[in-house]
């Protein structure tokens, strides 16, 4: 009997609990390795510690993400720091609150036959050696493709003209056949793609953007947390649960590497624990344990995305720190 009154007072309180969360919707592009907080906050239950009731959906393709944003139908977007600069030279405004990732999601991945001595060439050399070769890129437009027009540019390349590009998609697999049919020479996939096609056999890193082979690629805001103006105004206290949520699941995620990889391994099944830790060690080199953001990194992730519009872009307002633990 008191057991059963302990175990319907103990369901009480959890109900209790569930009734005053507030809720808070948020919103990720695809399902990348990258957004590991956001699979470690909630598998953790960190967003239930501090009174939130997460609504987690999933867009393919970054215009979609970028639009509930705008349109407020999501409290908060994990959305690429690019989209905010887009965002602005057009007039309109949505705010980075927390710096997800500090370098790009991805690799540049070749096939042995363009790799094969790579690593005695220069950056220059790589980058004059993609001359002629097939792309093989997520999405048109993407900040795959962004970031290879800028390493062309670098060395007088034209895109389109002296490389051609294929788009994959997201899905690992289609690297991986893509390389496998000789379709592709090289791709730039977000992981965990390009670890796959590493294990398969199929390609190896011909530059390696995660660890800073290119430095206009090194300390950037690539992935941040964003909010409408009008949440940052009207919500300020979810957004810093969130903030302290997100602190929380990349804390464990950069020191307790053996955790993470065990979560990270629910979050993907389908995954080898091989290729699951491989992915975690690639990954993990961009996960800043600091969120902060500063008007440097901002200029600098401008300076190589260069987005043309009609409105010039004041920095200061892309970003806040006002919501991150103190």
């Amino acid at each position: 009997m008191k057991l059963t009154l302990l175990l319907a007072g103990f369901a009480s309180a959890a109900a209790g609990m569930a009734a005053h969360a507030e809720a808070v919707k948020i919103t990720n592009i695809g399902h990348g390795y990258y957004a590991a907080a956001l699979y470690v906050a909630k598998q953790e239950k960190m967003f239930e510690k501090h009174g939130l009731e997460p609504e987690i959906s999933f867009v393919q393709g970054g215009a979609l993400a970028l639009q509930t944003v705008l349109t407020k139908q999501v409290d908060v977007g994990v959305l690429s720091y690019e989209h905010v600069l887009t965002s602005a030279v057009q007039g309109k405004q949505i705010v980075a609150f927390f710096n997800i990732s500090n370098r790009p999601l991805n690799n540049i991945i070749a096939s042995s036959k363009l790799a094969a001595g790579a690593e005695q060439l220069s950056l220059p050399e790589k980058i004059r050696r993609l001359k002629g070769q097939r792309i093989g890129l997520p999405s048109a437009g993407g900040s795959g493709e962004k970031m290879l027009i800028a390493l062309t540019k670098r060395e007088n390349l034209k895109l389109p003209g002296d490389i051609t590009t294929a788009y994959l998609g997201s899905e690992p697999g289609s690297y991986v056949a893509a390389f496998q049919r000789n379709l592709i020479d090289a791709a730039l996939p977000v992981e965990p793609a390009g670890v796959m096609a590493q294990q398969a056999g199929s390609g190896q890193i011909f530059l390696n953007l995660m660890t800073g082979d290119v430095p206009e690629f090194r300390d950037l805001l690539f992935m941040a947390l964003t909010a409408h103006p009008d949440t940052i105004k009207g919500k300020p206290e979810l957004l810093r649960k969130v903030a302290l949520a997100f602190s929380e699941a990349v804390k464990l995620l950069k020191t307790d590497p053996q955790r993470g990889k065990a979560l990270m391994a629910r979050e993907y099944p389908a995954m080898t624990a091989e290729v699951n830790a491989k992915a975690y060690d690639t990954v993990s080199q961009i996960w800043p344990l600091d969120p902060r953001m500063t008007e440097q990194q901002a200029r600098a992730t401008f300076s190589y995305l260069q987005p043309e519009g009609p409105f010039k872009v004041d920095f200061a307002q892309t970003f806040t720190n006002e919501f991150l633990p103190k």
